[in-house]
């Protein structure tokens, strides 16, 4: 697990280039959504003081007549903003194919963006397959702890309630973690072997749940690591009060850092999975030829 952790380090710096394109992408879904709530806002308020209040002192008495007041625009605004999702999140399918690729095979960058495009239908299954499972455990948990609270309405100890929800959110968050790595090691599978969503998926889902008792704590020092990133963002950000032009630019500028910190991440996570499969299946590859490689 520590081989193809560190491999995967190496495959990202490698392919800057492909997490440089993440990054933009990312950047270029968050200053969309900005562009067209800084419409709402000026359409709504005009040129009013709290309209140039805003951009140093994010009133939260602002936002609530702007709720009471303003319903009509804000469903607009709302309808832009699903259609922003819905656009970003099948551009994202294709990103996440570009980056398989990007880290499984010795191709240039340009090859890379057409291969990607080559997977999208596949990647586009495994999206909706990976999704309805979440969406199907998700609503298995939410029906048990249901039961299971209307089952001890009657019950003399006040924890249990508490107990139950406890439960059933870890139960919840498990599940997640489980098919959002299943759902990366059938992207995989997918372009390493040609094979279709549904194949792929079902192959994911045996090697993660039982073939390799690595998939799952690899994906978890990633969770680990990723939360140690938030944890220095967070450090950092308490120290700059949002008071000033100057302040707010510094904001902006540390969680556009932030961002590319998590698009880095992304790659490296796919590298390390990639090796992960490939060790586990004995395939030479680039993947292990660059890692390998004696140092100069």
């Amino acid at each position: 697990m520590g081989r193809a952790y560190l491999g995967g380090l190496a495959l990202a710096l490698r392919r800057w280039a492909i997490v440089l394109l993440a990054f933009l992408a990312s950047l270029l879904a968050g200053l969309s959504f900005a562009a067209a709530a800084w419409s709402w806002l000026a359409l709504a308020l005009g040129s009013s003081l709290a309209t140039r209040s805003l951009l140093t002192d994010l009133n939260v008495q602002v936002f609530i007549d702007l709720f009471i007041h303003h319903q009509e625009s804000l469903a607009m605004l709302v309808l832009t903003g699903l259609v922003l999702v819905v656009v970003f999140t099948l551009l994202g399918v294709w990103l996440n194919a570009v980056v398989a690729v990007s880290v499984g095979e010795d191709i240039s960058a340009s090859s890379c963006l057409l291969r990607g495009f080559q997977l999208y239908p596949t990647y586009l299954g495994l999206w909706v397959l990976s999704n309805g499972c979440v969406m199907a455990s998700g609503a298995a948990v939410l029906l048990s702890g249901w039961w299971l609270t209307r089952w001890r309405t009657e019950s003399a100890a006040e924890m249990t309630f508490y107990w139950i929800v406890a439960s059933n959110a870890l139960a919840g968050a498990l599940l997640w973690f489980f098919f959002a790595t299943v759902h990366d090691h059938a992207r995989i599978r997918s372009r390493a072997a040609g094979v279709g969503a549904v194949r792929a998926f079902g192959w994911a889902f045996a090697y993660v749940g039982r073939r390799n008792k690595q998939a799952l704590p690899l994906s978890g020092l990633f969770l680990g690591t990723g939360a140690a990133l938030w944890a220095v963002y967070q450090s950092i950000s308490h120290y700059i009060a949002v008071n000033s032009a100057l302040r707010v630019t510094l904001s902006l500028l540390l969680g556009e850092a932030l961002l590319f910190a998590r698009m880095f991440l992304r790659v490296w996570c796919f590298g390390a999975e990639t090796q992960l499969q490939q060790g586990r299946e004995g395939a030479g590859s680039w993947v292990s030829a660059a890692t390998d490689r004696p140092a100069p």
